[in-house]
């Protein structure tokens, strides 16, 4: 006899449920931890078979769903990236929203391009490209595992480019051929101004050449061949000494002029500073000597105007040991200075009477008349 149907009663059913919660939480748990210590074959099976009972589940906010593909993109990726294939593994880290392996895989792909081109540039002969490239490796990615080899790389590529120059101008200097040794060496040094072989420097000799140069054209200059040493200057590029003949003697014949209009009106440190220019405009000695002289000159005056200002303006206040020491100096540095009616010899004479008067009458400190500034000027 059959036995009656019955249904399950609520408190069955409950419990069922509670049974299949607890485990799916055990198992999220369990596929958590695998997915916190990337053991991601691991973490998938588990949040796999949590989605076999409910694929919509979630646990603390985070969707089971979701963890499986993450967990999924992050082992092809970690496979792919083992294999050497970046652009799928990068692909997967994007998929499965690692953005510091995006990042550090984004960085071994630029790396491992630019480390081509650089190396087919290098095949072709364009070495120079090629040294860019792996200087640019070094600026961008500094303390890199691989800043050694690229290093030496970059080196031998500069050397292969420009090492033909390099013995042009050695050659050239044999010969004593200064212009085609100076172009020859300012091709080396612009693109590496380190540039060395065998024990050589090439900035060293390019400066040899250029000295060469220019000591052949500052004498044609002090000879006053002008033309010839502008020629000169040219031949060599030396920008700093290329310049328009006239136009510079204009220049100079205008400095000149305004130096001697300044020593006029008496604006004597003005016109020092002037003759100290016009001394760098001159290539002879004579020329600059002369000039320096002027300098001396004005300077001279200048201080020697103050000096005197000063003790005018001590004079007209009864100081007069400051008198005595300021036209004191005026004597020692020119003893027959006058700038006015009066020496400033005889000024002194006077400065260092009142002031002993002073010291010993202080009541006998008016200025007498042959003292007076007015007097004077």
């Amino acid at each position: 006899m059959n036995e009656p149907h019955t249904e399950p009663t609520q408190t069955a059913a409950e419990r069922e449920t509670a049974v299949t919660q607890d485990h799916l939480t055990t198992l999220f748990d369990q596929g958590w931890a695998h997915l916190v210590n990337q053991r991601w074959q691991q973490a998938e099976e588990l949040f796999l078979q949590i989605e076999a009972y409910n694929s919509h589940y979630e646990q603390d906010g985070l969707c089971v769903r979701h963890l499986r593909h993450k967990a999924q993109h992050e082992r092809k990726a970690e496979t792919a990236w083992k294999l050497g294939d970046l652009e799928t593994a990068l692909t997967a880290f994007k998929n499965a929203d690692d953005f510091e392996h995006v990042q550090e895989v984004h960085i071994l792909l630029t790396i491992q391009e630019r480390e081509a081109r650089a190396e087919q540039l290098a095949s072709c002969g364009n070495y120079q490209a090629a040294a860019w490239i792996y200087n640019q490796l070094l600026d961008e990615f500094p303390a890199h595992e691989k800043e050694t080899n690229w290093q030496i790389k970059q080196e031998s590529c500069w050397e292969a480019e420009l090492l033909p120059y390099f013995q042009i101008g050695v050659q050239a200097l044999e010969n004593q051929q200064w212009r085609t040794a100076y172009s020859a060496f300012t091709q080396v040094v612009v693109v590496d101004p380190y540039f060395r072989k065998n024990g050589r420097s090439a900035a060293a000799l390019l400066e040899m050449a250029r000295k060469e140069v220019v000591l052949l054209a500052d004498q044609q200059l002090r000879q006053g061949h002008v033309q010839q040493a502008m020629d000169a200057y040219r031949e060599i590029g030396h920008l700093a000494r290329i310049e328009n003949v006239d136009e510079f003697l204009r220049l100079r014949a205008h400095e000149e002029e305004n130096a001697q209009r300044l020593e006029a009106e008496g604006k004597w440190f003005e016109a020092a500073a002037k003759y100290k220019y016009l001394r760098t405009l001159y290539y002879d000695e004579n020329g600059r000597n002369r000039w320096q002289c002027a300098a001396d000159r004005c300077t001279e005056e200048g201080r020697l105007h103050a000096l005197y200002e000063q003790a005018m303006t001590a004079i007209e206040k009864l100081r007069w040991a400051d008198a005595e020491k300021l036209l004191g100096q005026i004597v020692a540095i020119r003893p027959n200075y006058q700038p006015d009616d009066t020496p400033a010899r005889k000024l002194h004479r006077t400065a260092r009477w009142r002031s002993l008067v002073t010291r010993f009458a202080p009541d006998a400190g008016a200025p007498s008349p042959q003292v007076q500034r007015s007097k004077l000027s």
